[in-house]
């Protein structure tokens, strides 16, 4: 595959690439282009595993889990570059803004940039949006000791 080559993954291909099984996997589909960027999506329903443990009485998605979404969009971006398939990389630094609440029924839509990746180190940026309003944003630093 070559690096301006657009790719779309469902749940099973996504799970993986990232080495990670639902419930934990925080997207259910996403087309990107290795090296650049990605576009996730992750449907909302209020049957989800977290919405009846976290603030029942309000139905809100844990921030955690929408930083996990943000990481696992941006993460796929690297994980597809030729030569990278199978291996990980660990999350060394990130910054977050949680904007809104994210509650069942929505569909969450992740775009994220690889801002740059040398010897190992990449940067990026992702923002989660909700009928095109900002929900969440992130920067994050991941290290790839391959």
């Amino acid at each position: 595959m070559t690096a301006s080559e657009s790719l779309k993954f469902d749940t099973r291909k996504i799970s993986e690439l990232l080495q990670i099984a639902p419930p934990f996997l925080m997207i259910d589909e996403i087309e990107l282009i290795p090296g650049k960027s990605a576009k996730s999506v992750k449907y909302l329903s209020s049957d989800e595993w977290f919405f009846g443990c976290h603030l029942p009485q309000e139905m809100a998605m844990p921030g955690t889990l929408l930083i996990e979404a943000m990481l696992q969009t941006l993460v796929l971006t690297i994980y597809t570059i030729e030569g990278h398939q199978g291996k990980i990389s660990y999350i060394n630094d990130l910054k977050i803004k949680l904007l809104k609440k994210v509650a069942p029924n929505n569909n969450l839509v992740i775009c994220a940039d690889l801002l740059s990746f040398r010897r190992g180190v990449a940067k990026g940026v992702a923002k989660g949006k909700i009928d095109n309003a900002m929900v969440c944003i992130g920067e994050f630093i991941f290290i790839s000791p391959h």
